[in-house]
Order: structure tokens, then sequence, then C-alpha cells
């Protein structure tokens, strides 16, 4: 058995394809590293001169109006005084903390800013969020901004009492573990994945280059297939050099962050619309929660692929099976679709990993049911049907591996 695994673990990191996925993914981190982390620019980021402005047109307004008589005023400017009078103080006690550097004091205030203006912006005509919401013609733009602003109260709630060194890049989520986070909540899960099936898409139709020498060892092919899954699972281990690298790189451009900072978890409900709130998670739970569930869809595609290869023998049709799996979630995928249907009892209802642990994808189906714990049961329960059904066929002599 030993023989055996060295010679797959041989072929599996000498294998050219292999080499060329790696090597593809290496290019693409250090390209993000020094070209796309740079120039990220979050929708709410800490810019003094916009928030001066806002503050000084504001204080204008009132200015100008202060002493009139308002009696004769339309509704809506009466409104906006009030409202004024309301948020331009907030205001200026952002910029004071941030002239006298107190980012504690900064977030403080800011806690109450965006809760405050997250009440009187949502589905209220007279006032609207940042336009950066709207691009793309996005027309839940709305929701996505009410969605982020009850999501930054936790965040500075939680620096407000943080008892570790606050910085801007926290603030905005630059350092290189919110980087991270940042990713696993996007594409990262999904290029991972499909990485993982390229990388053993041939890990059985190889065999057949090789048959004189896989005949002279004397273990039976379900054990060989088993051999073959931990091959691929310490291989689909290796995606994360490139990218522990550039997270290291990124920490020294813009710092590490640590493990206690805020994740903040959606608490989902049906009613969120009116009592849309968050919980809070710490980073290092966060990051721990979406790795297992990452790693459990590895196992999910590599034995998937296993169970193909030795009933259809075909490098394509594992591919194509492979590539359902992974974007399954397309064909249904929909806006409040999981307000009418049981999508939290469909396996590829997990792929988006980082928004399943953040509940974002229970806020994008609204859905109160989707889960890390409930995605991780499906998940395992598959790759153990796969497992067995794998096993039963390779002891059928019509599926040996080397005919």
């Amino acid at each position: 058995m030993w023989s055996y695994f060295k010679f797959e673990f041989k072929q599996f990191f000498t294998n050219k394809k292999n080499l060329a996925i790696y090597f593809l993914l290496a290019f693409a981190t250090f390209f993000y590293v020094f070209k796309i982390a740079p120039t990220y620019n979050p929708i709410e980021s800490v810019e003094y001169e916009e928030i001066e402005a806002r503050y000084l047109t504001r204080q204008e307004f009132l200015d100008h109006m202060e002493g009139q008589d308002l009696n004769d005023v339309h509704p809506s400017v009466v409104y906006a005084i009030e409202i004024f009078k309301e948020v331009n103080p907030i205001d200026k006690k952002r910029l004071d903390a941030l002239d006298e550097g107190d980012l504690k004091k900064y977030a403080d205030v800011t806690r109450d800013w965006y809760y405050f203006t997250n009440s009187i912006t949502y589905r209220n005509e007279a006032f609207s969020y940042n336009s950066k919401y709207f691009i793309k013609n996005n027309k839940y733009a709305e929701d996505d901004a009410f969605y982020a602003y009850l999501e930054q109260v936790v965040r500075y709630d939680t620096y407000s009492k943080a008892d570790y060194e606050l910085s801007l890049e926290i603030f905005e989520q630059r350092t290189a573990l919110q980087t991270f986070e940042r990713l696993l909540k996007g594409v990262l899960p999904i290029i991972l994945i499909v990485c993982v099936l390229l990388l053993s898409i041939d890990i059985v139709k190889k065999d057949q280059r090789h048959r004189s020498i896989l005949k002279g060892f004397p273990i039976s092919d379900w054990k060989k297939l088993l051999v073959k899954m931990l091959v691929a699972l310490l291989g689909s281990v290796g995606l994360f050099v490139p990218l522990i690298v550039g997270i290291f790189i990124i920490g020294l451009q813009s710092g590490f962050g640590n493990f206690n900072l805020p994740s903040p978890v959606y608490a989902a409900h049906l009613d969120w619309r009116v009592e849309g709130k968050f919980e809070m998670m710490i980073l290092g739970t966060f990051l721990e929660q979406s790795l297992i569930l990452l790693f459990t869809w590895f196992i999910v595609i590599i034995n998937v692929v296993l169970l193909c290869s030795i009933i259809f023998r075909s490098e394509m049709v594992n591919f194509v099976v492979g590539l359902l799996l992974i974007f399954g979630e397309n064909f249904y995928s929909s806006r409040y679709v999981g307000y009418f249907w049981d999508v939290q009892y469909y396996p590829t209802s997990y792929i988006q990993v980082g928004q399943i642990i953040s509940k974002r994808r229970n806020f994008y189906y609204m859905n109160e049911h989707l889960d890390f714990t409930l995605g991780l049961q499906l998940l395992l329960g598959l790759a153990g049907v796969v497992i067995l059904l794998m096993i039963l066929i390779s002891l059928n002599r019509r599926y040996k591996l080397i005919k």
C-alpha cells in the first residue's frame, strides 16, 4: 500500500497538467496581490474629505435656515432640518476623532452614524445610499446597502470595544486576513474547487499509460481508489501554498490583522425588512468554518470524479459532471427564491462558502435555514454515498481499473 501511495504521489506532482494548474494559480495570486489588492476601493471607506464635505454642506444649509420662519416652507425642508440636526453632530464627532487620531472614538460614533442613517434612508425617497451601490443597474441595490449598513454597525460596535490596535486598514478591511475573508465571500471558493476538479480529472485515466507497472501492485481496486482520493486531497491542500504566500505579502503591505476582528453574521429572519440585524462572529471562527466547508467540497468533487472515472472512463464526462455540480446552483439561483423553494436541502446551494458562513446567502435567498452545520451534513452525506458507490462498483470485475 505504501509503495502504491508513493507511486501515485509522484505521478500526481510530476503531472505536467497539474504543475500548470499550480503555476497559473500562483500567477493569478501574485497578479491579485500586486495589481488588484492595492487598488481595492471599498464602498464603505474612511474618507475624511467626503465626511467633511457632507458636514459643511449640511451646516451651511442649517445656518442659512437658522431664525427663518418655517411656517411657509415646504414640509420636506422642515424634515431636512430635523434630520440634519441629528446627523451633523455625529459627523462632527467623526471628523474630530480623525483629527485627534482617536480611532476607538471614531468607531464608536461611526457605529451610531450607520445605525441612524440606515434607519432614515431605507425605503425613503428623500434620502439615498451611496451611489456605488447602484452600479450595473442593480435593482436590489437598496436592499444590498441596507445589508451593508447593518453589517457596518456590528463591525464598528466591535471596534469601539476592541482590546487590539485599530487602523484605517482594519476599518476598510484591507489587512491580510480580512482580504482572505473578502475573497472567501467572493469567487475564490469556486476557483479552488474548479482547480481541484482539473487536478483530479485524469487520476484514473492516466493509469492506462502504466498498465504493466500498476499490475505489479498486489492491492485491490477499491484500495487503489482510496489512495488516489488521499493523494488528490493532499494535492488540493497544495493549492493553498501560493495563497498563503500572497496573504503574507498583503500582510507586509497593509498589516496582517488578527483572528479577533469582527466578521458579522446575518441573523436571518423572514421578516428581515423589519428586524434585519447581525450577530457577531470573530474572524478566526469565520475562516475555520469556511475552510472546513471548502475542504468538504474538495472531498465531494474528488470522489465524484473517481466514481465517474470508473463508470465512464472519459475525462470529458468527468469535467462536465464536475462543472454541473459546481455551477448547479445557477439553474435555480434567484433573488428571494428561498422563500418559495427549500433550497437549503440542495448541496449545490452551499458552493458560495464564505456567503454561507456569513449568512449573506440567507439574505440573498430570503431563507433562514441555510446553515454551516446543515451544509456540512449534506456534503458529507453526499461524499459518503459516492464513496460507497465507488467501492461497490469497483468490486465488479467489469469495472476493473486496469483491463
